[in-house]
Formats: C-alpha cells, structure tokens, sequence
C-alpha cells in the first residue's frame, strides 16, 4: 500500500507530463485560421486550366489589390501568398528595393478579398540584416512578440521570406540588392521562429543558397524542430535532386518552393531559374533552355509530389508588369510532369499547408 504522501509523489512526474501535454494541446487548437473556401479543379485538370497557388511573391507598398488580382485573373491564378516587402531604398541608391510594404497592407487585401490572398508575416526587414539579430537582441525579441501576436489571430498564414544566404544583384530593371547576406541557420532567432512555426503550424519560407556549410546548418535546423513546417524556397536552395531526395526521406517538415525555377527561354534571364546572379557549383538547375525539365528532377517530383508549390517570386513592385510571362513556363512544366505532381504542385499543396490537421 501506498500512503499518499508516496503516491503523490510517485503521480507527480506523471501529472506533470499530462499538464505539459494538455498544455501543448490547447496551444494546437490556437490557430483557428480564417476558413478558405476549396479550389474547384475538375478531375483530369489540364496543363493549360489547373489552378495555381503562387506560393512566392511579395507585396509593395504601391501596388493595389486590384491591380493583382487583374494579372491573377489573365493568367488563371487562384490564389497568391502575400510576403511583405519592407525594405525601403536607400537615399544614395546603393539599395533600390520598390518596397516598403506591409503586414498590415497584407491583412487588408486579404480581408477584402479573403479567397483570393494569403497574408505572410514579413521577414525581409532591415532589423533582420544585422548579425545580432540572429544571436539575439532587443529587435529579436520585438519582431518575435510581434509575429506571436500576428500568427494567434489566425488571420495570417506563416512566416517568411527569411533571408539566410542570399547573393546581391542588379536588375535590368533598375532594382538593386547590395547586400550579400551570409546570415547561420542555426541560429538563436531561426530556432525561436521555428517554435512559433510548430506552435501555430505556421509554414516558414527560408531563402538559403546550398553552399556545404548552409546545407548543414539548415538540416540541423529541420532535425532540432520537427513540429516546424519548413518551405526551403527555390528548390532547396537549388540543390540536387539526389539531395533534396536524401532530406525529404531524413525531415518529413521538409517541403520546397520551386520559385522562380522554370524560366526557360529569353535573352539575359534574370531569376533562380537558372545560373544568376552568381554562379557556383551547388547550383542544379530544374529546366533546361527550352523548358524542358532535367531527368533526375522530373523523376523527383513525380516521386515527391506531395513536398513542392509553384511561384514566381516577384520580388519588386515594378516587376509585376511583366507577371504574366511566369505562367507560360508553369504550364509548360505541369504539361511534363504526371498528373497527380501536376495537381500537387499547382495547388494541392499549398491549400494541405493552409488547412493543417
């Protein structure tokens, strides 16, 4: 017989455990997000037709929602994830980002036109180009506080894009990216982010070119939270299809974005579909000049379906001009792949991240 004395504290443990469980039960439920209504696609859906989610763009200050929605509407896009933009251009010009958007201005567009945008909570910010931030400091622990408040409302839908390794450019449109950012994804503040990720099964988009030493980082960053949902934009940093098969088989919270990786054709091409800005051997390319997807690639996302989202990735407000040039080259590519990749890649995916059970 036990007295009570021993049986409390025997139970204690036990009771201790059950609290932290219960606790972490109702911290699932706080993401009651704002329902969408389904995406209606016929049961053999056509390259042409399918329905797309662009799962990587980003929002400017000065474009409207209208204007948006005129471009979705000419190219067949249902729905589009609205990442903010904050950074602003420099007096100098040494930095011209046609930004300065918004969290707020996501919210907004997404409240008037609810089935048609997906507001993100912003992380291309100048606090967020400083290597104390990582390490954590007074801005890291505001921004984080902020996104908490922001992701409980259920009104937005995750994180992103964060910026890790990211290679400067200049654009034959006059924008200008000056900084090389070089930033650890282990790091103080990407593990914090990724416990709001897992909290509110908010998915996390993650800029980080696949140099050996970010690829690593980035694994343990996958294996240390595996509640977080992590969106690794532009292929996995463009990495192998052998690699990217080896991660998803090791991280189940491992997806990918193929933002931006089916250019094909036109001279001087400037996007990560192919080698540009800067060229390293790390680099593996999804289509070749032609649109046609590389062998080991097309066997990898007929495989992997259920782990890739299309985008674009238009990064700068006067760059949506040309939107509609993006959407041949996804058509082109969902022609490619099976049907089911197809479905997967367009939409099914996405709407799977936004509906978590």
């Amino acid at each position: 017989m036990f007295s009570r004395r021993q049986f409390l504290l025997a139970a204690g443990p036990v009771a201790v455990a059950a609290a932290a469980a219960a606790a972490w039960n109702v911290r699932a439920e706080l993401p009651r997000r704002r329902p969408l209504p389904p995406i209606a696609s016929p049961d053999r859906a056509a390259a042409e037709t399918v329905p797309v989610i662009d799962f990587h763009t980003h929002l400017q200050s000065r474009i409207t929602a209208e204007y948006l929605i005129k471009r979705m509407d000419a190219v067949g896009v249902a729905r589009m994830v609205l990442s903010p933009l904050y950074y602003w251009d420099a007096p100098d010009g040494s930095s011209i980002a046609d930004g300065e958007g918004s969290d707020e201005q996501a919210l907004d567009f997404a409240r008037r036109y609810p089935d048609r945008f997906i507001p993100f909570v912003g992380m291309q910010r100048d606090e967020l180009n400083y290597s104390g931030f990582w390490s954590g400091d007074r801005e890291t622990a505001r921004l984080l506080k902020d996104t908490e408040a922001k992701l409980a409302t259920g009104e937005f839908f995750g994180m992103g894009e964060f910026m890790l390794r990211f290679y400067p450019y200049k654009t034959s449109q006059g924008i200008v990216a000056s900084l090389d950012r070089d930033f650890p994804p282990f790091s103080y503040a990407m593990r914090r982010f990724s416990d709001l990720s897992a909290k509110y099964r908010a998915p996390m988009v993650i800029h980080a070119e696949a140099e050996p030493r970010v690829a690593e980082g980035m694994q343990r960053l996958f294996e240390a939270h595996p509640q977080a949902t992590f969106v690794w934009a532009h292929n996995c940093g463009r990495s192998s299809a052998q690699s990217i098969a080896e991660m998803m088989g090791r991280f189940p919270n491992l997806h990918a974005d193929l933002s931006g990786m089916v250019y094909s054709g036109g001279p001087s091409p400037q996007h990560y579909g192919v080698y540009w800005p800067r060229r390293t051997e790390w680099m593996h390319l999804v289509v070749d000049d032609e649109g046609r997807v590389q062998p080991d690639m097309l066997a990898l996302f007929n495989r992997l379906s259920g782990r890739f989202m299309a985008g674009t990735d238009v990064a700068h407000a006067r760059v949506y001009e040309f939107y509609a040039r993006h959407l041949p080259r996804w058509r082109k590519f969902f022609a490619q792949v099976s049907e089911e990749a197809m479905q997967d890649i367009a939409y099914r995916n996405a709407e799977r991240l936004f509906r978590p059970t």
